[in-house]
């Protein structure tokens, strides 16, 4: 019996040696240069983070730290203040405390911290405050590289970041790039839908940002202090678990220019399902009416 399990656990890791590129390679690994081309070419190092809720950073907090330690300034934004109060949310006080403490393991300064404090679930109610406040952060720092959530039709949380970078991108008489990463979406197949940190492929396909192996471990510290969102960073584990293994990140890329007045994808988007969620069975038309009482957009679409 000793023999097969041996035997058994020798396959496993010789097949994991072959599956996994990070074996073969001692490469150092840094940003690609069209994260750092921005910066380098405008002279503005600096980097801004847009958030809907203190957990979203997990998903991208590798990429935080390697800007860091390549000598950038870097923002982190987050539009709602999170937590509901709940026993299976948090409440606003534990996940303000969480955010504090993982802002703590990146290595973002205090004064780099940005909490516009609207409440949680309720962004869609105030997306013209949103894209003002986001702009005039913008306009302050200067950043030359803009990362928020996808527009997926997920959360409205998550989305507004994407709006709001857009909306930004229009006003403003300097030029940066906006660049998403995935949270979660309903454009997997019939019998599983909800797609976790895949992008909407119909907008283009993923980059993914290798990490190095401080990333990767500031990666799984970062999960670790977000336990109230465990139903989160649980399946975010394996997933990650599995991209390392294949020698693959952190995905993102170039954010389109989305019209915000359409759903992102056919059918019906995860926030509408009336399923378990953060908002279930909200009708889209209370978001494209919040999209259309900002100027840009509402007189464009006139």
């Amino acid at each position: 019996m000793k023999k097969i399990f041996l035997g058994a656990f020798l396959s496993a890791a010789v097949f994991g040696l072959l599956l996994c590129p990070r074996a073969f390679s001692k490469e150092p690994v840094k940003l690609p240069n069209w994260l750092t081309d921005p910066g380098e070419q405008t002279g503005r190092k600096t980097v801004m983070f847009v958030f809907g809720h203190f957990d979203d950073d997990s998903a991208i907090s590798g990429t935080m730290n390697m800007y860091l330690r390549s000598g950038w300034q870097v923002h982190e934004v987050w539009v709602t203040t999170a937590g509901m109060d709940s026993f299976w949310y948090g409440t606003r006080e534990s996940r303000t405390a969480e955010m504090e403490s993982v802002a703590k393991i990146t290595g973002v300064p205090v004064e780099n911290r940005h909490l516009l404090g609207f409440p949680d679930r309720q962004a869609v109610k105030h997306l013209p405050e949103i894209a003002d406040q986001v702009t005039e952060l913008i306009g302050k720092y200067q950043p030359s590289v803009v990362i928020t959530c996808a527009y997926e039709g997920g959360h409205w949380d998550h989305d507004s970041t994407s709006l709001a970078a857009y909306v930004a991108s229009r006003r403003l008489n300097f030029s940066f790039q906006r660049f998403e990463f995935p949270t979660y979406n309903r454009t997997g197949p019939k019998l599983m839908p909800l797609r976790f940190n895949h992008f909407i492929e119909s907008y283009g396909p993923p980059q993914y940002i290798q990490l190095d192996d401080q990333a990767w471990a500031i990666r799984k510290k970062v999960r670790d202090g977000y336990p109230s969102q465990w139903f989160l960073m649980m399946p975010e584990g394996i997933l990650f678990a599995y991209r390392h293994l294949m020698g693959r990140g952190e995905p993102m890329r170039q954010a389109p220019n989305y019209d915000y007045t359409k759903p992102p994808h056919p059918g019906t988007l995860f926030i509408q399902a009336k399923i378990v969620g953060a908002l279930r069975g909200a009708p889209f038309s209370e978001w494209e009416n919040g999209v259309r009482q900002i100027p840009e957009i509402g007189q464009k679409s006139q």
